[in-house]
Formats: structure tokens, C-alpha cells, sequence
């Protein structure tokens, strides 16, 4: 008889600060593309978009966490993964793929592209084309189909479950080198992209009944410093390399240091969490549940809001356009918690929209 795990219950706030980052990315992006560099504001907006882009590795690093966590210790049978890719591939492919569709649509009517036809639309959605957030969704897809692979490997090899971190960042950093060296470009995302995020979170998974104990305010204060330190030089470096274009930083241990900072960044926030579980309030608890349940719809749902909010705030004075950023920001959040609570509660099969939701 298989012994019913405990609930993580903290990793409720990894996944609303992630929700929360995506959004502020994708608000400062447009003031990124407007600055010149010599601006005085755009340090201020690149670290907002880039010392924030950990946002993506904590996603999957959650789904690493969880999925080692519940299926490491599983019996390897055809049932236990016929059920698993049942309840996963509903509850994400489903909103992909009817989110996909109307961004399509989307696309054209706002005059992004114009309709080449039904072959063109195909190819975009099974590509994760469609928008520019959907191609985040078929990195998880592919993670989910290997993942048997992964627990075989780990019952083999002992060293492989000891090492996932290790051999998921040299992964990372090898394929990405020999991709970038050789001009090797693939017609969609490959998982590789972030599978060190997904292994380190394998390994916090199985190691999670060693690795849960609360840190003291002490060593949580020092990470979180090491974790700023680490990312405001990933900051600068990118600044100097990719927008004033030095030559002379090599691009290894630039996507090295990248990869070390987002693991950092994903373990501090993981300790974290567990101190605001242990240490938050009741109503905190309660609201970070309550906007977790939430946030692939958010995911899905907030560049068309941040669209039509972007229509509405049109700044005329630089003054106005830092403070439309802020009332975006605040806009886009507000308005997609209204819009998938609506539907949520008037809709049986909302699940189709927005991934699995408890009953209303």
C-alpha cells in the first residue's frame, strides 16, 4: 500500500512570487525597448526585467520538486504513468491549446501578423509560436514525457540521483555553448533550456525530508544577500555584453554564472517560503493559497490584458511613463485575478481555461 505523502504546503509562495515576477517582466519589457542606455532610468527598469528572470527557473524547479517528490518512490508501472500523463497533459494542454487558438487569432486582429492560412496557424501552435509566453508551456510538456526516464535513471544509478544538480547545469551549459557556437537553431523550445532548474528541483524533492528544516534568520538573511550580490553581477554583465556589447566576456562562464544564480535564487526562495509558512500569519497563508490556485491562468491570460491596458495608458510625458509602469503593473495583476475568479465560479468547466481548479 503506497504511503500518502506529506502536503509542501510553502511552495504556494514560490509559485505567487513567480506569477508576480512574470508579470513585471513583461510590463517593464516594453520601457526597455523604449530607453536608450544612456537614460538614467535604465539601469533601474533592466534590473526590474533582468535581475528578475529567475521567474522561469523557479516554474520549473517547482515542477521538478513535486514531480520527484511524488513519483520517485512510485512502482515504475505502465498504470502509474498511464494516470500521470492522463492528469497532467489534460490540465495543461487543454488551456494550451485553446489559449493558443485564440492568441492566434489575437495576433492578427491586433495587426501583429497577418493570416497566412491554416498550415502557418498549425505549425505556431504546435511550436508555442502562437505568443510570446506560450513557448514556456511545451518546455514543461517535454520535461513531463521524459520524466520516466529520469526516475528509471535515478533507480539505476545512484550517482545520477546523487549528482542531478551537477549533471543538470553541465547539460544546460554544454548544449546551450555547442547550440550557440554552431548557429543551431530548432523549430521550438528544447527542455534542455532549463533542465538545470528542473533536476536541482528533482534533487530538492528527494532529498525533501532532509533539506525542509527552517533556516535560522541568520543563514536566511545571508542567502538572500549572496542571492542579491550573485544577481546584480549577472545584471551588469549582461548589461556590458548583450546592450553596450563588449566582446570580451566570454560567453561559459557568463551562462554559468546565469544558471549558478537562478539555482541560488530558486533554493533561497524555496527557504524563504518555508519560513513564511512556518512564521507568516493565517490570512497571509490563506491569500497565498488562494492566488496559487491562480497562477497558470495568470500565466495564460495577462499579455492580452497587459495589451489592452497598454491601449488605455498611453503616457505624453516621461514623468507618466514610469508612473503608467506601476498602474499597468497594478492594472494587469488586478484585472486577470477578476477576470479567472469570474470565470471560475460561473463556469463548470473552467479547467479547460485555467488548469486544474478546486471545486468552486
Amino acid at each position: 500500500m503506497e504511503v500518502r505523502k506529506e502536503k509542501i504546503e510553502s511552495l504556494k509562495f514560490m509559485r505567487v512570487t513567480a506569477m508576480l515576477l512574470v508579470v513585471l517582466i513583461h510590463v517593464t519589457g516594453g520601457a526597455l525597448g523604449k530607453l536608450s542606455p544612456d537614460d538614467p532610468f535604465y539601469f533601474l527598469y533592466l534590473i526590474l526585467n533582468r535581475f528578475t528572470r529567475f521567474e522561469g527557473a523557479v516554474f520549473v524547479f517547482l515542477s521538478g520538486l513535486l514531480l520527484f517528490y511524488n513519483y520517485a518512490s512510485r512502482p515504475f508501472t505502465r498504470e502509474t504513468w498511464e494516470n500521470f500523463y492522463k492528469k497532467r497533459f489534460l490540465y495543461i494542454l487543454a488551456p494550451f491549446f485553446v489559449w493558443s487558438i485564440f492568441y492566434e487569432w489575437y495576433a492578427v486582429y491586433i495587426g501583429m501578423r497577418e493570416y497566412e492560412g491554416i498550415g502557418p496557424v498549425v505549425k505556431s501552435i504546435v511550436t508555442g509560436q502562437s505568443f510570446y509566453q506560450l513557448y514556456f508551456i511545451l518546455i514543461l510538456v517535454q520535461l513531463y514525457f521524459l520524466l520516466p526516464l529520469f526516475i528509471y535513471l535515478m533507480h539505476k544509478f545512484h550517482w545520477f540521483k546523487k549528482y542531478l544538480p551537477i549533471i543538470g547545469i553541465a547539460v544546460e551549459v554544454i548544449v546551450k555553448t555547442v547550440m550557440k557556437q554552431n548557429g543551431i537553431h530548432f523549430g521550438f523550445p528544447l527542455f534542455t533550456v532549463y533542465i538545470a532548474s528542473f533536476f536541482f528541483g528533482g534533487w530538492v524533492g528527494v532529498y525533501y525530508p532532509i533539506l525542509k528544516k527552517e533556516w535560522s534568520k541568520r543563514w536566511l538573511l545571508l542567502g538572500v544577500m549572496c542571492t542579491i550580490i550573485l544577481g546584480l553581477v549577472y545584471t551588469a554583465l549582461y548589461y556590458y555584453r548583450n546592450i553596450i556589447g563588449l566582446t570580451n566576456i566570454p560567453y561559459i562562464p557568463f551562462k554559468l554564472l546565469a544558471v549558478v544564480y537562478f539555482l541560488a535564487a530558486c533554493y533561497v526562495l524555496f527557504k524563504v517560503s518555508i519560513w513564511l509558512e512556518h512564521r507568516g500569519s493565517t490570512r497571509l497563508n490563506k491569500w497565498a493559497e488562494h492566488l496559487r490556485i491562480y497562477s497558470f491562468g495568470f500565466y495564460l491570460v495577462h499579455p492580452w490584458l497587459l495589451y489592452v491596458w497598454q491601449q488605455i495608458l498611453v503616457p505624453e510625458t516621461i514623468t507618466q511613463h514610469h508612473a503608467y509602469m506601476l498602474i499597468c503593473y497594478l492594472a494587469v495583476l488586478l484585472s486577470c485575478y477578476l477576470s479567472i475568479r469570474t470565470v471560475h465560479l460561473l463556469f463548470p468547466r473552467a479547467w479547460m481555461l485555467f488548469g486544474k481548479l478546486p471545486q468552486k
